[in-house]
């Protein structure tokens, strides 16, 4: 097979599914200390729905340092946790655990190679619970397609 130098796109495209928002389930948590001491957790989000049912959708972080715990907190109220008390989470509990969440496609320039990147990820506010029916404007959640994604204000816990 002979392979031009200058063939094929000028973007590396990492995005699997489409902008909006997917019913994804946790299938895998990796604890690490960032380089300020603190704890953080890898989430690996597959889809529960749709064509690509099983796939990764995208991975997404935790940290837990000051900065972080705020999303900490509605990425946990949003699979379920009760956070009106102090709370022991072990990553792996995680595991098996549903939501709604949004993505959003990132463009970045890589330094290395010097060429486009694509890949989704987790907007900020993007986790609701898996029951949540006003996510998305009345989408079907595994169809992806838009919507706020955020948990109302008034059913968090803190």
């Amino acid at each position: 097979m002979r392979i031009e130098p200058d063939e094929g796109p000028d973007v590396d495209d990492f995005v699997v599914v489409e902008d909006g928002v997917h019913r994804v389930r946790i299938a895998e948590v990796r604890a690490s200390t960032s380089a300020q001491g603190d704890e953080s957790w890898m989430l690996r989000l597959e889809l529960v729905t749709g064509p690509l049912a099983g796939r990764t959708a995208v991975t997404d972080w935790l940290n837990f340092g000051a900065r972080g715990l705020d999303r900490v907190r509605r990425v946990l109220a949003a699979l379920g946790y009760d956070l009106s008390q102090p709370l022991d989470v072990d990553p792996q509990e995680l595991v098996g655990k549903e939501a709604l969440v949004e993505l959003a496609t990132r463009e970045t320039l890589s330094p290395e190679r010097g060429r486009m990147q694509r890949r989704s990820r987790v907007v900020y506010d993007g986790w609701s619970p898996p029951d949540a029916g006003a996510v998305g404007a009345g989408l079907d959640p595994g169809a992806g397609g838009g919507g706020s994604g955020q948990v109302a204000a008034d059913t968090m816990p803190f």
